[in-house]
């Protein structure tokens, strides 16, 4: 799951097409036309027009605004031809416009460029805008860290500050590094990297991620990553390379334009050469046919429209908190059929609490928890921290050694110097520790002291609030099987599974056997997507057609591993990526059947003489902008969840 890209992006400001017009160039002339050669090469077109162009001051006047409006495209022509790459927007308007020339359509030459000019002017702006919903994330950098150091305060670049570092936040600002709040209390706007609309309340304890906008009092945070590797630092590396990945239909409309383009010049040749000889006409009415079918005959409009719709759909879900590692992803989404789910952090909230404590005889309560919270003190699975939390008394880090965690099973370390095991009765009966025999209820958590057991917990977890809906919804857009995979024991997954109504319910897997049950469940027809929480689920995150990781930005598992992340945990956003894919698709097949249909009409109206230049430019950049405009529809689509 390469993150690599190629530069074929929109650079910023430009109007790329994202490819070639036949070539592998860009079809675009890369720069508007300035202000003031624009107002003198309209002045001069002005004089031309009321002078005539039958005068010498008329035609010099017409020269000159030609060269004034047109100079960039000529140029870019000319490189073009001069590194082999000739086919291209810029070379069919100068041939068009220069031939115009030759035959003495002096205004109609002019009239032309400057509304190919203007033209291309609104394109850029057009694209642009669409650009600004992901490059937004790219101009959160901050200039300055507030970094507290023996008492005073300095500023110091983001680059330059080290984990562990104290730094000050102040009300306005946005967290500059991922950290945890150490002092103070505020609210945070944490739209612009969770989507999350309702700001959040944060106090002592609490973790912050870099983008977030600190919106009253000021907070001490104490960072946990550097710069390079904060989650806004991720977030703006996968909007870059975002639109480096191609989709399929982009891959195949890029073979289809270096197809279309010599082969509409061809025809315009065959026009040029046999209307003469099949109607009679002059030679220069074959050859203004030929140049109107050469200005209508550029693709850039088809090439340009579909990766921006892609790009736009992509702008789309990044401000709904969905990160895109490129618009192959987004285009597969729709035709998803097999989802799978991982439960703990995906479908349930990941934060249990202890319900009950079950000590064996001769063993207190309190005695239980004791060695449990101390062998689970630093390790990373939910239910040690619960545990721990769980656990009332004081506790004493420097006690606690050669800890060793199992993914899957538990966990093993040296408390007071003495083995303690905390984790599923199979990894303590894989220890050789004697466990009592029958089904747990729930998730039930097992200790042991000295290989003998001292009970065991038991914890409870909470669906998602939006879990239920989003399996509704899923089963609305067509996905035909819905399966949910846990390590957990088979009551409490069952119990999970049952409340969301899903397909299947297969329990008490380690990641090898997630990976199993992935690879088994893909689909004869369609696509399966695997939604995990990007830890322990990378080998199944890898393995599926999409892997889709649940608020895992801050994770090094998630963003190797994964397809698409979530980056507020809300299993809701699997059904909303889907309902974007389709209505980008949607927006894209309307461009097509648009230009393609324009495009066509005009070519046949010019062949039979019943449209000019100005109905040629018309139809090119104006359908153009109409694709654009279109494309941008999908920042309004409402998505019914």
């Amino acid at each position: 799951m390469s993150t690599e890209h190629s530069h074929e992006h929109f650079p910023e400001g430009a109007s790329c097409c994202s490819g070639s017009c036949g070539s592998g160039s860009c079809c675009c002339s890369g720069d508007a036309i300035g202000p003031v050669p624009a107002v003198l090469g309209i002045a001069l077109f002005i004089s031309a027009l009321a002078a005539g162009g039958d005068s010498l001051a008329g035609m010099a006047a017409y020269v000159g605004s030609y060269l004034l409006i047109g100079w960039d495209v000529l140029k870019a022509a000319f490189l073009g031809m001069m590194r082999g790459r000739a086919i291209n927007e810029n070379f069919l308007m100068s041939i068009a416009s220069l031939g115009a020339m030759f035959l003495g359509d002096y205004s109609e030459a002019v009239g032309v460029m400057l509304f190919y000019r203007v033209g291309e002017y609104l394109q850029e702006r057009a694209v642009g805008s669409s650009r600004r919903s992901v490059s937004e994330l790219m101009s959160l950098r901050p200039e300055a860290v507030h970094v507290k150091k023996a008492g005073a305060v300095d500023d110091v670049p983001p680059s330059e500050v080290l984990p562990g570092s104290l730094i000050e936040v102040r009300p306005g600002e946005r967290v500059p590094l991922d950290g945890v709040v150490t002092g103070g209390c505020s609210v945070l706007d944490t739209s612009a990297m969770t989507g999350e609309s309702l700001p959040v309340e944060a106090g002592s304890g609490s973790s912050v991620l870099a983008g977030y906008i600190n919106g009253q009092g000021v907070l001490e945070v104490c960072t946990e990553r550097d710069w390079r590797h904060s989650a806004l630092a991720r977030v703006q590396e996968l909007v870059e390379a975002a639109s480096g990945r191609k989709s399929p239909l982009e891959g195949r409309l890029s073979s289809f334009s270096r197809i279309y383009t010599p082969l509409v010049i061809s025809i315009a040749a065959l026009v040029f050469l046999l209307y003469p000889l099949v109607t009679g006409g002059s030679w220069a009415d074959g050859l203004f046919r030929a140049l109107v079918l050469l200005v209508i005959s550029c693709p850039c409009a088809l090439v340009l429209s579909i990766p921006l719709g892609f790009f736009a759909g992509i702008g789309r879900a990044a401000r709904q908190g969905i990160l895109l590692k490129g618009s192959n992803y987004l285009d597969a989404l729709r035709k998803v059929k097999t989802v799978v789910f991982d439960k703990t952090g995906t479908l349930t909230e990941g934060v249990f609490s202890v319900d009950e404590v079950l000590p064996r005889d001769g063993v207190s309560p309190e005695e239980l928890l004791y060695w449990a919270a101390h062998a689970e003190l630093s390790a990373s699975h939910p239910l040690g921290r619960s545990i721990v939390k769980a656990y009332e008394g004081t506790l004493f880090p420097d006690r606690v050694a050669e800890l060793v965690e199992v993914t899957g099973g538990g966990v093993s370390a040296r408390v007071e110097g003495r083995p303690v095991l905390v984790g599923k009765k199979s990894f303590l009966q894989e220890a050789g520790v004697r466990t009592e025999e029958g089904e747990d209820r729930g998730v039930t958590v097992y200790a042991a002291l000295d290989g003998i057991l001292l009970g065991c917990l038991r914890l409870s977890d909470r669906v998602k609030p939006g879990a239920e809906r989003a399996v509704r919804k899923l089963r609305e857009l067509g996905v035909s099987n819905l399966v949910m995979l846990t390590g957990d024991s088979s009551s409490a997954g069952t119990e999970v599974g049952l409340k969301l109504g899903m397909d299947g319910v297969f329990c008490g897997l380690m990641p090898a056997g997630k990976l199993e049950h992935v690879r088994r469940l893909k689909p004869e027809t369609g696509l399966l997507a695997f939604v995990g929480d990007g830890m322990n689920d990378a080998p199944s995150l890898a393995a599926a057609d999409i892997g889709i990781a649940m608020g895992g930005v801050g994770s090094d598992t998630a963003l190797q591993a994964a397809d698409v992340v979530v980056m507020k945990g809300d299993p809701l956003a699997v059904p909303l990526g889907m309902m974007l894919s389709q209505a980008t698709e949607r927006i894209i097949v309307q461009n097509i059947v648009l230009i393609l249909g324009v495009k066509i009409l005009v070519m046949v109206l010019g062949i039979l003489g019943l449209a000019g230049m100005w109905a040629a430019v018309m139809a090119d950049v104006g359908v153009c902008l109409l694709a654009v405009g279109n494309s941008m529809r999908i920042f309004r689509v409402k998505l019914d969840m």
